[in-house]
């Protein structure tokens, strides 16, 4: 963790690149310094030899060696901690000191060392050298100048030498100082790059802390960092991505809600499997439609589609296939999902219940049956009757009964044709109403004034017993007194002659209205069907030719229009009660 640091790391580099640039500069330092301090010995010991050359040229010539001769050397050689050296022409080498002349052993290291300065200096070309003298055991800087006599001619070779230990020392003083000055340096650099690097890695720290807890889904989180720099910006960068985040994925969520509820309230099953074929998800209503339970994820092997799906993941195709899954008619339409690099991840399987469409289909295909079969008997009595009138083979006297059937049979199919408009208009929702304050029980008395031409033909008895001071229903006049107009003539219908059919107003809850009648009844098995068109029960049958079977189909929508409710209750040769409750009373 400790070599991952930044912190760290730009103090390292703080302290290196201090270190280099002052081992650099120092290198430079001591190497100017170095040249300077050789090349003004150099030039000293140059000129002390040259100024030796002219005081002692003449006394060399002469080749007298006199007392002032001997203070004369003495006295140069005593000058800047120097030795001289006399060369002569043979190239013999003497040296002076403390007043006397002492011819140098001619060794070979000596001799070879300054051989080539002796050389050179004897031709008139003076040269300086910086080596180890094994003479002296040190090492000295040596200037050689010849010594020319007033002809101008080279007579000898003055070697002055010099030690170069004071400029040694020096350098080495200065390269222990600058140590020194690297060390401190290092240590300066190293506490103030630690400082300055603290100041820059704190908010890199604080932002880093802000992206783990927004990994955390904490994405309110904000950094707070003002600074005018490019970590500043960064900082800001960094809130404006947060807050970008929080929006955008509370959008998501959402969203995520939203497709949550429309999944739960699809009236179609969902199934959604990873493409290991592992549940991921279920709505209620394919739990409903496969009866199982949320802990049941043995989805395929319920149903048995595994190598449906197989093969839709295989040929990456929709897929679709109709199976009959317990009472229910069930349509599986299997589609893989694939992601943005169209890879299969998954598959989605939508389950439709058609159930209810084939018997909408069904009941599609028995309204044209039954509506052609009501329209066939009319149309074939009609049919024949008149070709019997044209083809004039009907005695006369029948004739008026001819036309009197004819016309039975043309009001017939008129009845039959406005019920199938009046049914039309109520399911497209196409009827004006006009509700109103209704006194129900004269309603009901007028019904029975209309209905008593018909109850007299069997002797019928309508009773209509009500309640005193009821109030008035709000509903439409002509569409209520339709329905129960409707409701009261299939109770005569089906009733036996000689007997008798309640009205009862009466008021508890809300205002209803019971029809009761002690005809042929409804079986409880037809009872659910009452309402669909051209249904008759069984034992309505020998009643076929009273009604068209759509009477009931148009009091149903009735019932929903004028808001009401119905109970139907029945039982075969005891009679029928029929309850209009009225939900809405003034």
């Amino acid at each position: 963790m400790i070599k991952r640091s930044i912190t760290l790391k730009l103090t390292a580099g703080f302290v290196f690149i201090v270190m280099i640039s002052t081992l650099l500069i120092g290198v430079i330092a001591i190497n100017i310094f170095k040249n300077n301090i050789f090349q003004i010995k150099e030039k000293t010991i140059t000129q002390h030899a040259k100024e030796m050359e002219v005081v002692l040229a003449p006394y060399i010539e002469s080749n007298t060696v006199s007392k002032e001769y001997k203070d004369i050397l003495n006295i140069v050689t005593a000058v800047d901690n120097t030795k001289v050296w006399i060369v002569n022409l043979k190239g013999e080498i003497n040296t002076i000191y403390k007043y006397k002349d002492t011819v140098v052993d001619k060794s070979p290291e000596l001799q070879k060392a300054y051989s080539e300065i002796i050389k050179g200096s004897l031709q008139g070309k003076g040269k300086t050298i910086q080596e180890y003298n094994s003479y002296y055991d040190e090492n000295m800087m040596t200037a050689a100048v010849p010594i020319k006599a007033n002809n101008n001619n080279v007579i000898g070779v003055i070697l002055v030498h010099s030690s170069t230990y004071d400029l040694l020392n020096s350098m080495n003083i200065f390269f222990l100082y600058l140590i020194a000055a690297l060390l401190g340096e290092i240590i300066i650099a190293g506490l103030l790059g630690f400082y300055f690097s603290k100041n820059i890695t704190k908010p890199i720290k604080i932002i880093n802390e802000a992206a783990l807890k927004m990994t955390g889904g904490n994405y309110k989180v904000r950094t707070n960092i003002y600074q005018k720099d490019e970590i500043g910006e960064l900082s800001n960068s960094f809130d404006l991505l947060s807050s970008k985040l929080e929006f955008n994925i509370g959008q998501l969520f959402v969203e995520k809600n939203k497709l949550i509820d429309i999944i739960t309230s699809m009236k179609e099953g969902l199934i959604a499997l990873d493409k290991d074929f592992k549940l991921i998800n279920i709505n209620d209503s394919a739990l409903e439609m496969l009866s199982l339970n949320i802990y049941d994820h043995n989805v395929l092997e319920t149903v048995g589609l595994k190598m449906v799906i197989e093969n839709s993941l295989k040929v990456n195709e929709k897929k679709t296939i109709l199976k009959n899954y317990g009472d229910k008619n069930l349509n599986f339409s299997v589609s893989p999902v694939l992601n943005n690099i169209h890879e299969i991840t998954g598959v989605v399987i939508i389950i439709q219940d058609i159930s209810e469409q084939e018997k909408l289909e069904q009941m599609r295909k028995d309204f044209v049956a039954n509506v052609s079969h009501e329209f066939r008997t009319p149309l074939t009595i009609i049919r024949g009757n008149l070709e019997g009138l044209y083809d004039k083979v009907i005695p006369e006297e029948e004739v008026n009964d001819n036309y009197f059937r004819l016309l039975q049979e043309t009001k017939r199919l008129e009845i039959m044709v406005k019920d199938l408009l009046d049914l039309s208009k109520l399911e497209a929702g196409k009827v004006a109403l006009d509700f109103q304050k209704l006194d129900i029980k004269a309603l009901l008395q007028d019904i029975v004034r209309v209905l008593k031409p018909i109850t007299r033909e069997k002797n019928i008895e309508l009773e209509l017993i009500a309640e005193d001071n009821l109030p008035p229903v709000w509903s439409d006049y002509d569409k209520l007194k339709q329905l129960l107009i409707i409701f009261i003539d299939n109770a005569i219908k089906f009733s036996c002659e000689n007997s008798k059919i309640q009205l009862v107003i009466h008021l508890r809850e809300t205002l209803s209205i019971t029809i009761t009648d002690y005809g042929i009844g409804i079986s409880k098995e037809a009872i659910p069907f009452i309402g669909e068109r051209f249904y008759k029960a069984d034992k309505a049958r020998k009643y076929a030719d009273k009604g068209t079977g759509l009477g009931l189909s148009i009091a149903k929508h009735l019932i929903k229009l004028l808001n009401c409710e119905m109970k139907i209750e029945s039982e075969v040769n005891v009679g029928t009660e029929i309850k209009i409750n009225f939900l809405k009373v003034e």
